[in-house]
């Protein structure tokens, strides 16, 4: 009779364990918005940003920074304050994803910070490095 609430114990400890991992809050969060439909792969489509709003005091934030469906490569986006402090690097994503929560390397206070979201761009068949893109925004945080 002993061996019920062990057993139910047990179970509840590794149930409890399970959702914590999976709610982890320093992981970024990529989803698939469009089913990849690459182009000749001759261009590639860099999303311009003017601004992105912040939450002051945390550095989970929520965002929508996309690799565009009809790209034939991989993005890897890193974010810099001005004068070159990185606050993020993302790993690589593919057409038709989408960064929709990234953990910065330091929470930021109120106020308007200039800063630039870098693209790096790869082939998707042999990682080979292609033209990149920096894009020049203002991060804006409450």
């Amino acid at each position: 009779m002993n061996r019920k609430p062990n057993i139910l114990a047990a179970f509840l400890a590794l149930a409890l364990a399970l959702l914590l991992t999976a709610c982890g809050a320093g992981d970024d969060r990529v989803e698939r918005f469009a089913e990849a439909a690459p182009d000749s792969g001759e261009n590639i489509a860099i999303p311009g940003y003017e601004k992105l709003d912040f939450v002051a005091g945390r550095t989970a934030q929520a965002v929508s920074l996309k690799n565009p469906a009809e790209n034939a490569c991989t993005f890897v986006l890193t974010l810099t304050l001005e004068g070159g402090e990185t606050l993020w690097t993302g790993k690589a994503i593919s057409p038709g994803e989408a960064f929709t929560r990234i953990t910065l390397s330091k929470a930021l206070d109120a106020g308007e910070y200039p800063a630039t979201l870098h693209y790096d761009c790869y082939t998707i068949e042999d990682n080979q490095p292609l033209n990149g893109a920096e894009i020049q925004l203002t991060l804006e945080v409450k």
